[in-house]
């Protein structure tokens, strides 16, 4: 048994290969934690580096232009007002009395000429007073053809006497004064009939002009006095309408004598809610008012229509003016040299519009306004002719984003398109 025990080596030599594997393991382990703290260290000191890409490019927006195109442009100022006569007369009677006739056609919205008869008074009371005047006439005629002959005997006993006289004694001898008042008599005679005749003929009230009946207001059996109102009249020459202005349009409103040809500015008056589509009248500005409306605080400009009733043949087929209608006027005023004419919803933010510029973006661009209402703005500054005015509505507008025209497909008429 002892010829086959061996003895195991001593010292480090003698130390079994387990051990030494595990301390290379662990040495292993320690660096690779060290290795991966290194590289979290890094990871999270070091900051993440994107690649450089190209920013996303715009796509132009489409919209509709126009051309901007300078012109020599008439400023159209609009308002409303009222129409009234430019004569209006209450008939009166010049003398008293009862009313005996009244004339058929003094009827409220029929014509009268100048001359035709309204009423007629009795005149029987008048008669008799022409009567009473010629017989006054007829004394005082006779009383101075005696007196005539007194003189005429008063002269040859002055000349027989010879004797000298003052000249208030040579007047009084020759009867002078009596003459006088003989005179006198008979023109006083003479103007009475004058007066009796004048008032015989004025029991029979004629029209002063021709003119439109407003209003009636006697019958036949009424007795009247110089202040009894018979009827109204309104002359149907012309009319006027007197328009509202704001006072900062009065500027473009032109008056007889500011005008090239002397006229005032011409208007055309509307009135859509009784007239005909497409039917008018015009008329002319007479003046401006020298006072501002109470309530409005407008001005007031007078026109002038001439035969508003459509009478004469030049007005034929014209419609009618209608006395207290309320009438919308155009007033052609004086021209604006080299002006815009754009769609008042072209004006955005105020007094700015947008134009596509030659780089194809959109611009902001203020201009001068000078006159506007609710069909056009006229403007006077700020664009250039041939210059785009972008029509469309956009939304989120910024200031030089793209734009493009849209195009507007034109129909092939040819055979090929067909």
């Amino acid at each position: 048994m002892e010829a086959f025990r061996h003895d195991r080596p001593t010292g480090t030599g003698g130390q079994r290969p387990g051990r030494r594997g595990m301390i290379i393991q662990a040495a292993a382990v320690l660096a690779l934690l060290g290795l991966a703290a290194l590289l979290g260290f890094h990871l999270m000191t070091s900051k993440p580096r994107a690649g450089r890409h190209e920013p996303p490019q715009r796509q132009p927006r489409l919209v509709e232009v126009t051309p901007v195109q300078l012109a020599n442009v008439p400023v159209t100022v609009a308002a409303w007002g009222a129409v009234r006569p430019s004569r209006q007369t209450t008939v009166t009677p010049e003398v008293a009395g009862r009313v005996r006739t009244v004339a058929d056609g003094l009827d409220p919205g029929t014509l009268l000429d100048e001359g035709a008869p309204v009423v007629t008074l009795d005149d029987r009371d008048y008669q008799l007073r022409v009567r009473q005047a010629q017989a006054d006439l007829t004394r005082a005629q006779a009383d101075l053809s005696l007196e005539q002959g007194q003189q005429a005997i008063a002269r040859r006993e002055y000349q027989l006497l010879k004797q000298p006289a003052s000249d208030g004694e040579q007047a009084l001898m020759l009867r002078k004064p009596q003459l006088a008042s003989a005179h006198a008599s008979v023109d006083s005679a003479k103007a009475s009939l004058d007066q009796a005749r004048l008032d015989l003929q004025r029991t029979k009230v004629t029209a002063p002009y021709r003119g439109l009946v407003l209003e009636r207001d006697v019958a036949p059996g009424a007795q009247v006095t110089t202040s009894t109102a018979l009827a109204k009249l309104a002359g149907v020459g012309t009319w006027w309408v007197e328009l509202s202005v704001p006072v900062a349009d009065l500027r473009w409103v032109q008056t007889p004598g500011e005008s090239d040809d002397g006229d005032g500015s011409r208007v055309t008056l509307d009135y859509d809610s009784v007239w005909r589509q497409g039917e008018h009248r015009t008329g002319q500005v007479l003046r401006i008012l020298g006072d501002l409306d109470e309530n409005a605080r407008m001005a007031k400009v007078l026109v002038a229509v001439d035969d508003p009733l459509a009478l004469t043949p030049a007005n034929a087929g014209q419609p009618r003016l209608i006395i207290g209608a309320f009438l919308r006027g155009r007033i052609r005023g004086r021209v604006l040299q080299h002006a815009v004419s754009i769609d008042p919803a072209w004006l955005r933010d105020g007094n700015t519009v947008w134009v596509m510029n030659d780089q194809d973006r959109l611009e902001r661009r203020p201009v001068e306004v000078a006159y506007r209402d609710d069909e056009r703005v006229l403007i006077a500054g700020g664009l250039e002719a041939g210059e785009r005015i972008v029509t469309s509505t956009i939304t989120a507008v910024d200031e030089g984003m793209p734009l493009r025209v849209r195009q507007v497909a034109v129909p092939d008429t040819s055979e090929s398109g067909r």
